[in-house]
């Protein structure tokens, strides 16, 4: 099984890790959280990271979810990027880590299951009016 490490400012990996076990209702093994705070040192991060890694890995990969690209979490983790062994996905939100606890991945690559993470992702990114007002096909004029 592939890991997932979820690295994100001020406590907010650990708050996106809880509120997908809480609607899973149970703790997947195959997630760790890692947060990013101003009092931390870029050293202890880094060894928290790596920790998470080896925890994790199984030889399958890991995928770590960052906040946002660019931010000190994502930057952190970029050292830590290997492919085929590690990648960084970008711009987390919660129904990309329900998806990857509450389904079995198998048979997916490292890559294959990111770039299927990243398009899930990106699918949960709506305007709520424009689906709460959409109409049907058949009325479209």
């Amino acid at each position: 099984m592939i890991g997932v490490i979820v690295v994100a400012h001020f406590g907010l990996a650990e708050k996106f890790v809880e509120a997908a076990e809480r609607i899973l209702r149970r703790k997947p093994e195959n997630i760790a959280a890692v947060s990013v705070d101003p009092g931390k040192d870029t050293n202890e991060i880094n060894q928290e990271i790596m920790r998470a890694i080896k925890k994790l890995d199984t030889s399958e990969g890991i995928l770590i979810l960052t906040d946002m690209f660019g931010g000190t979490p994502c930057n952190m983790s970029l050292p830590f990027l290997r492919e085929g062994k590690v990648e960084v996905l970008t711009g987390l939100n919660l129904p990309m880590i329900i998806e990857l606890l509450d389904t079995k991945h198998s048979g997916k690559s490292l890559e294959q299951l990111a770039h299927y993470t990243q398009s899930l992702g990106q699918k949960h990114i709506c305007l709520a009016s424009e689906i709460l007002h959409k109409k049907p096909v058949h009325d479209k004029k």
